[in-house]
């Protein structure tokens, strides 16, 4: 086929700017972290060291996008808010059911759709291929990459979620060491000791929050909607398969007696 808008190879290449950034974050969390910059009044309302929040969100930034790239985040941040909004299968299941009907009153796989041209619609294709009499083997092969190249996204995606969920409440010890470090220092001076006090109880806080409440159930969402999408797909294909067996029955009569006088 000339067009190969399904076989698209991941290429990953050196990005000098996202390294650059990760490690701007890195640097300014460490020196956030260790006072520069930062005020040493505390403010009445919980959650509101910005020391601490900057500390742990900002770090796990700048581990996530050092491991990753910009393109990864952002394609991570669209599957996850459209896991919202949109079920995976729900257009495969539109299609699983033409096909069962078509199973069902003995049509035509062909006839379910023009087929004149790779247009980028999954049943679409199919029809295109058999009117084009490839073999079951060679379409399925085709639909295989096609959904290698999407599933590719979405495990990436599950896995910089994954990673978020351990960095966060690593972080947030990391934090709570260097604050605990800091109330041992200032103890001579108890007005230093509420702002360590704060680094190293809120990095923890927040710490787990990002990991136990946000990043484990988004990547257990995200990785939900793969299984689905994976085993949404082989059900497809079987519906695919008993509809060209049948249309090579109708092309191959012969085939079909020698079976009969079997």
């Amino acid at each position: 086929m000339q067009e190969k808008k399904y076989l698209s190879v991941t290429k990953r290449k050196f990005d000098p700017i996202t390294v650059f950034i990760s490690i701007a974050l890195l640097i300014a969390v460490l020196l956030t972290a260790m006072g520069y910059g930062t005020s040493t009044t505390t403010d009445n309302y919980m959650f509101s060291d910005f020391r601490s929040f900057f500390f742990v969100v900002g770090g796990t930034l700048g581990v996530l996008l050092f491991q990753f790239d910009f393109q990864t985040l952002i394609q991570t941040l669209f599957l996850t808010v459209k896991s919202f909004f949109i079920n995976p299968t729900k257009e495969l299941n539109g299609m699983i059911e033409e096909l069962d009907e078509a199973i069902i009153t003995g049509s035509s796989i062909l006839g379910l759709r023009e087929g004149n041209e790779i247009n980028g619609e999954l049943l679409n294709d199919i029809v295109h291929m058999a009117n084009d009499k490839l073999f079951y083997e060679e379409i399925e092969d085709f639909v295989t990459n096609r959904v290698a190249s999407v599933f590719l996204i979405r495990k990436v995606a599950v896995s910089l979620l994954s990673k978020g969920a351990k960095i966060a409440p690593a972080l947030g010890l990391l934090g709570t060491v260097i604050g605990l470090i800091e109330v041992l220092r200032t103890l001579e001076d108890p007005t230093n000791i509420g702002p360590a006090m704060s680094l190293a109880l809120m990095t923890t806080a927040f710490g787990s929050i990002l990991g136990s409440l946000i990043f484990t159930p988004l990547s257990g969402r995200l990785e939900h909607h793969n299984h689905l999408f994976l085993e949404t797909h082989k059900l497809l294909m079987s519906r695919v398969s008993v509809l060209l067996q049948r249309e090579n029955r109708r092309l191959n009569p012969v085939l079909v007696n020698n079976k009969l006088d079997d």
